[in-house]
């Protein structure tokens, strides 16, 4: 004998059945989704969007320590006279 009570077998086969139709009605959606709807989502979803970081935007370390090697082979970077 199971036991569990048969209320929340019947709760949660039923939970399962909406589940599997709502499946099946995203399925259909998604389906008959056109790529200007398919746009206008992703328009509204970016700005929950994590930012990728920019490689060209020079905010990176690996970006500022060239910067800094170009600075110092050139000459523009001196070292400290008191150290």
């Amino acid at each position: 004998m199971s036991s569990e009570p048969h209320e929340l077998k019947e709760e949660r086969a039923n939970y399962y059945a909406c589940w599997e139709a709502v499946e099946i009605i995203k399925a259909h959606e998604l389906a008959a989704m056109t790529d200007e709807r398919a746009r206008e989502i992703i328009r509204t979803l970016r700005p929950f969007m994590a930012i990728e970081p920019d490689p060209l935007n020079g905010m990176g370390l690996v970006e500022q320590q060239k910067i800094f090697r170009k600075s110092k082979e050139w000459g523009r970077l001196q070292p400290d006279p008191a150290t």
